[in-house]
């Protein structure tokens, strides 16, 4: 409660005190109520919330008095320092007491020689803010866990800009806000001109006159607010707020701000902003271009600072000293393209706008601390134009843009009214997407693509800054992240982040590699494509009865495109594109439009949304949403032809060229970074996985020498074992285990040793394991294997057993049990039944059929077994044990294509010779 975060600058200044600057030390004001401190016991963390404030001559004073209880040493660390912020160029800081209460006793620390520090330390920097404000520091001597800490001071504020009137905001905490006495009380001169009421619609209890002045006081906690989703507009969603103020109207708001934005005299006529002013009429012929011209040099070439010291919240710097110091805030570029401006007959004025409250500034009290920003508000050709010196990006296209702030109160001699800030159809993209995938050499394979992205208005403005800080390297990393981001995981070959000058925009150029998008449905290649579209929806909750008569907040101004080029690999049959290819809807609004084409060799998708944003009634809402149902999903697929080759067709095969381009972006990679590990390792799993073993095993041997880990030994084991050489492949085998001693490590060096008939040794290195409740699993179906070939049949069958008791009905268990009965040819009475409980526990999954199918062959039923591996081949066709047993069952059938399923399979995993050789079955 005491850690006030507050806006604080750097260091004390160094020029003698003035008023303000240093703490006084005075009792209570007289008009202030004291409260007692209510019973410590049986209470809350809070036992005292007093917030008073009296509105009276200018000065809006507020008294605060806390007391809160020490109850752990969190809390000890957090309430041990005081920090008490104010404004010295706008009034004082007074302290009235510090104390600590301990059982009965209560013990003035201020009394016993503490001081505050008073501290200069701006807090925003990084927000490009300096405030001004002091903060008034103390470390509370002596306090402990279990003290009551109570602090009481009163700050005054008495804006110069402002004159004689005043404004105030107290926040109204309600439920879970817990106090054992907490309340807010504001007061003013009986029959002053001072306005009250709080957001959310909180009914206030009438005014008490007393002693010439009247107040109202607010105990808290208010009860909770209702809820409110969170597509409801801002005015539904603030925190409850106590405002006053003495401003009569917002016309009066309008006029006492709009003498600091006169611009007459502002630029010398032989100064250098006259020269700027001459450089943009001389090379613009028409109003709209000056105008852009203007925008821009202000948002361009004055960096953003704000500064609210010596008045500065509200008084604008000058033009003049804006220019000659290169930055300034809202105002101070508000004021000077104005100046600008006005020097070429452009009609414009100031506007205060709020970049939190937006739509709700209608329902607050008429001060200027319903606003935190300013901008201009012009004229030409009939037209009006919102311009934000502060944002980035400006071009002729983004003048039409109105900013999110939905209200503006421009800044008139006469006074205004607040004005609606209307929203409009952007004139311009704010991106556009351009890239072409490449998925000839197949579908299953690291995809290549080509992008570029163009972005413009504020967010090509924010990649600039990222453009001009950029080293290589970062801009390197830059560019990589930015891909990601958008793409997903992606390898970028040749990338850039430029600006261009000219447009305003940023422009990220990349070539690269990225994962496959494609999924695999029932042995079908699917992908689904990633549009500005597909993300649409509009499902606005009004379900609970105090929401349904909410309006709903649309999203944005937003306008994005993406233009997509996908490259498809040769093949039998057609690509088919699932989904709504072609759209042209208004919902909600948000214009939504898609052209999506197979042409020949390829997919064309132009796709786009635009977004107004500002909001709808909840008729309009329900009837929107309505509509958007009906609308349905706006996913698109992409589905490939069944024939469609996968990787597996690379599996014996010696013309690899369709691989050339894919071979040729990781050797680009590497050779850009030769020492980076993970360039060969993503090229070694693209040779392994398109079975180019040796080239693989070089990539593996490279990435040992540069990064060995468990997880390169264990991928080169497996290559080694697949050539045959078993040696190699336990010595990596241990090398993996040696560096990460895990179940998975353990198994796998078991099973080499099991491959060099080393079982022994196998079962003594497993029998050692032990692990989580999966590990075990793995463990007990790893030893009943082991003890199957040692010959130990029954034993091995024994713990599979003991392992489905203990998880009967478990679906991997019941696999298990058929799997090892039927792989070794154990106890085959029942093998059918147990096999066909299996598959249908486990919804017909493919690795199921698999052991099904097996079980079918051992009891020569050879139809059956080949009908259950065609079905697990046709939903999995990667699984090449299931084709290596169709090449067997085939052979068995007199079928002379069983050869060709046996060779292929091999092709793809050489050690299923050896494995089936175990179970009595020939690969020859």
């Amino acid at each position: 409660m005491f850690k006030y975060l507050f806006l604080l600058s750097a260091a004390a200044l160094a020029a003698p005190a003035i008023a303000g600057e240093e703490p006084l030390y005075r009792p209570a004001p007289e008009w202030v109520s004291v409260k007692p401190l209510p019973a410590v016991a049986e209470s809350p963390t809070i036992i005292l919330y007093d917030d008073q404030r009296r509105l009276a001559d200018g000065t809006v004073t507020s008294y605060i008095d806390r007391a809160l209880r020490v109850d752990n040493p969190q809390m000890l660390n957090a309430l041990g320092t005081i920090q008490a912020p104010w404004l010295p160029d706008k009034g004082d800081l007074i302290i009235h007491g510090v104390s600590i209460v301990r059982g009965d006793q209560t013990i003035d620390v201020l009394a016993q020689g503490a001081k505050f520090d008073v501290l200069r330390r701006e807090q925003q920097l990084e927000q490009r803010t300096l405030t001004g404000a002091m903060t008034a520091t103390l470390t509370v001597p002596g306090l402990r866990v279990g003290d009551v800490l109570r602090v009481a001071y009163s700050t005054t504020i008495s804006d110069q800009t402002l004159g004689k009137e005043m404004q105030s905001v107290a926040p109204l905490p309600a439920v879970p806000f817990e106090a054992k006495a907490a309340s807010v009380q504001l007061s003013w001169p009986a029959g002053s001109d001072v306005h009250w009421s709080a957001t959310r619609s909180i009914e206030l209890p009438e005014p008490v006159a007393d002693g010439g002045f009247e107040s109202i006081t607010v105990t808290l906690p208010l009860a909770k607010p209702e809820d409110m989703p969170e597509d409801a507009p801002t005015r539904y969603k603030l925190p409850v707020l106590l405002q006053a103020s003495s401003f009569a109207d917002w016309g009066e708001v309008s006029r006492v701000m709009a003498p600091l934005y006169s611009t007459a005299g502002t630029i010398a006529p032989e100064g250098p902003l006259a020269a700027e002013v001459a450089k943009i009429v001389a090379a613009n012929a028409e109003t709209l271009p000056r105008m852009a011209a203007a925008l821009r040099l202000v948002q361009d070439e004055v960096a953003y600072l704000a500064v609210g010291m010596e008045g500065g919240n509200y008084i604008p710097q000058s033009p003049a000293d804006t220019w000659q110091k290169r930055y300034g805030d809202c105002k101070a570029k508000t004021l000077l393209l104005l100046a600008l401006l006005h020097e070429m007959g452009i009609e414009a004025e100031p506007a205060l706008v709020s970049s939190v409250a937006g739509d709700a500034v209608p329902d607050m009290q008429p001060m200027p601390g319903a606003f935190d920003h300013i901008i201009v508000h012009a004229n030409a050709g009939g037209e009006e134009y919102w311009l934000d010196g502060t944002d980035s990006g400006a071009t002729l296209a983004t003048l039409k843009a109105v900013p999110p702030f939905r209200n503006a109160l421009p800044v008139r001699p006469k006074g205004a009214e607040l004005v609606a800030m209307t929203p409009r159809a952007a004139a311009q993209f704010d991106r556009i997407a351009r890239i072409e995938y490449d998925s000839r050499a197949g579908l299953d394979l690291p995809m290549l693509f080509n992008a570029e992205w163009t972005i413009a208005g504020s967010l090509a403005g924010n990649v600039r800054a990222l453009i001009d800080q950029a080293g290589k390297d970062q801009m390197d990393d830059l560019v990589s992240g930015f891909v990601i981001s958008v793409l997903g995981p992606a390898q970028v070959v040749e990338g850039s982040m430029t600006f261009d000058a000219a447009g305003n925009r940023a422009i990220v150029r990349a070539n690269g590699l990225m994962t496959s998008p494609w999924r695999w449905d029932r042995g079908q290649g699917k992908r689904p494509l990633n549009l500005v579209t597909t993300g649409f929806e509009f499902k606005p909750d009004r379900s609970r009865k105090a929401w349904s008569e909410l309006p709903v907040q649309l999203d944005g101004p937003m306008a994005e495109k993406d233009e997509v080029t996908i490259l498809l690999p040769e093949t039998d049959g057609k690509f088919e594109l699932e989904g709504k290819a072609a759209l042209d809807e208004d919902i909600a609004g948000t214009h939504l439009e898609r052209s999506a084409k197979i042409e020949g060799d390829r997919v064309v998708v132009t796709d786009f949304a635009t977004s107004q944003g500002g909001e709808l009634s909840a008729d309009q809402a329900m009837a929107e949403r309505s509509r958007a149902s009906r609308l349905g999903s706006l996913a698109l697929t992409l589905e490939a032809p069944r024939a469609t080759a996968r990787r597996f067709a690379f599996a014996g095969a010696e013309d690899r060229s369709r691989l050339a381009a894919i071979e040729a972006a990781y050797s680009r990679l590497i050779e850009k970074d030769p020492d980076d590990a993970d360039n060969y390792r993503n090229r070694a799993r693209f040779r392994s996985g398109t079975y180019d073993r040796s080239g693989a095993l070089a990539d593996l041997d490279k990435v040992i020498e540069l990064e060995p880990d468990s997880q390169a030994y264990w991928a080169r084991a497996g290559l080694l074992a697949d050539l045959g050489r078993l040696d190699d492949a336990l010595a990596d085998a241990r090398a993996a285990s040696d560096l990460d001693p895990s179940v998975g490590t353990g198994i796998y060096e078991a099973q080499i040793l099991a491959e060099l008939d080393r079982v022994d040794e196998a079962v003594a290195i497993v029998e050692n394991l032990d692990g989580d409740a999966n590990e075990r699993q793995a463990i007990v179906m790893e030893l009943s294997n082991l003890y199957a070939q040692a010959g130990r049949k029954d034993e091995g069958y024994a713990r599979i057993e003991e392992l489905l008791a203990e998880r009967p009905g478990d679906p991997a268990m019941l696999n298990a049990r058929c799997w090892y009965k039927a792989s070794w040819n154990y106890q085959t009475d029942d093998l059918a039944q147990i096999c066909t409980r299996a598959v249908e526990q486990s919804s017909w999954s493919p690795p199921v059929l698999d052991s099904r199918a097996m079980a079918y062959f051992r009891l020569a039923r050879f139809q059956e077994a080949l009908d259950d591996i065609d079905a697990a081949l046709l939903s999995s066709p990667e699984l090449s044990p299931s084709l290596f047993m169709r090449g067997v069952v085939r052979r068995a059938m007199g079928d002379a294509k069983g050869a060709e399923d046996v060779a292929a399979a091999l092709a793809r995993e050489p050690s299923l010779e050896r494995k089936y050789a175990r179970y009595g079955i020939s690969a020859r």
